[in-house]
């Protein structure tokens, strides 16, 4: 019997994709084991939901008791030999012990916003590495699951079939995957808006959520006209429905050579736009993850986030990643109150000459990302 596997990710967009290496490196450890996601926002479903390292998603619909219930009669019929809980879903030990699983692998403390948090029922925990605020997300999930896998190997459970005779590397690369179906509607939108096929365009995706993280708009209009002045590109806009309004105001300020398909794309239609992009532009979100994911320039805008938590270890293309450290990083507010915003002093000037560094400069190797620190 192969082992079973469920491991935690209830996060959006982003914070799913973070943990695909985690994912990966685990499959590719048990290429013969089950692996079940638990999952929550529709953002981090859609982006997992084509995933070839998991078997399966159980997605969590609300916080009541009945939902609780249901989901621990899941675990059970799993029979769930390893509960791996990731660093931003604490709180899980109780879901897996009555669940039944046999070993239950998780963080007891996590630093987040600059604050400790603590795992409920630590000493449950049968696999707890020491959670390092100098790695990254995507470090930090890598190295809970390399403790599982030599956990596993250590013990020599004879259903894991884990051993393999070569040596399988850990990368720590982002990916991202779309179907033939969103590859074809994305191509139908982008002709139905005179994009042709060999046209250059820089995609973004100005508006984080965070309203911390917005770089104000005058300085958008500045960047975007510069980049349709030197690089003969156009621009595409993209977000969600509630980006909408943002996004088509600026579009309006820029002129025909600025589109916005705010509301109109699946992430996996978002994906194949990302893929086409020359380069990416905008905050630290989502779309910027998807966007190293596809394998496109890009050009990070780091504010009011732990940077050093959510940057991006290794990429095979430029990724040159904007911060200013402030005192008060990382933060925890959604709208800045001070009068200042740390995204503020992030200026046109540098912004533009890291666009056209990273525009300009062919794939690097594997493992090698810019990354331009103004202090």
């Amino acid at each position: 019997m192969p082992v079973n596997f469920l491991i935690t990710r209830l996060q959006n967009i982003g914070d799913a994709l973070v943990f695909v290496p985690a994912a990966r490196a685990l499959r590719q450890s048990f290429p013969n084991a089950n692996i079940t996601l638990l999952a929550k926002h529709a953002g981090g479903v859609e982006v997992m939901k084509n995933c070839p390292y998991i078997d399966e998603m159980i997605i969590v619909n609300n916080r009541s008791l009945s939902e609780k219930i249901r989901l621990i009669k899941e675990f059970r019929k799993r029979k769930i030999d390893y509960f791996i809980i990731s660093p931003q879903d604490l709180g899980r030990v109780p879901w897996a012990l009555l669940g039944g699983a046999k070993n239950i692998a998780g963080f007891s403390t996590v630093s987040n916003h600059g604050k400790i948090t603590s795992e409920k029922l630590p000493s449950k925990l049968h696999i707890h590495p020491v959670y390092d605020s100098s790695r990254t997300e995507i470090e930090n999930c890598l190295r809970l699951v390399e403790d599982v896998i030599d956990d596993i190997n250590t013990n020599l459970i004879p259903s894991a079939q884990a051993a393999r005779d070569e040596f399988i590397p850990i990368s720590k690369k982002l990916e991202f995957w779309y179907t033939k179906n969103e590859l074809k509607s994305a191509n139908d939108l982008l002709r139905k808006y005179g994009i042709t096929e060999n046209e250059k365009f820089i995609i973004s995706a100005p508006y984080s959520k965070r309203e911390a993280k917005n770089w104000p708009d005058e300085r958008y209009v500045q960047i975007f006209n510069s980049m349709i002045d030197k690089f003969n590109a156009k621009i595409i806009l993209i977000g969600g429905k509630t980006e909408k309004l943002k996004n088509d105001s600026l579009s309006n300020l820029i002129g025909d050579n600025c589109l916005s398909l705010s509301g109109e794309t699946s992430l996996g239609e978002c994906a194949v736009i990302m893929e086409k992009a020359s380069l990416f532009f905008g905050p630290d979100s989502g779309p910027a993850f998807i966007a190293t994911a596809m394998n496109t320039p890009a050009v990070v805008l780091y504010s009011a986030a732990d940077y050093y938590r959510w940057r991006v270890p290794e990429s095979s293309v430029p990724r040159i990643e904007l911060f200013h450290p402030f005192p008060c990083n990382p933060c925890k507010y959604q709208i800045c109150p001070k009068e200042k915003k740390c995204v503020d002093s992030i200026s046109v000037h540098e912004a533009w000459q890291a666009c056209q560094n990273a525009y300009q400069k062919s794939p690097c190797p594997l493992a090698c990302f810019s990354l331009f620190w103004y202090i």
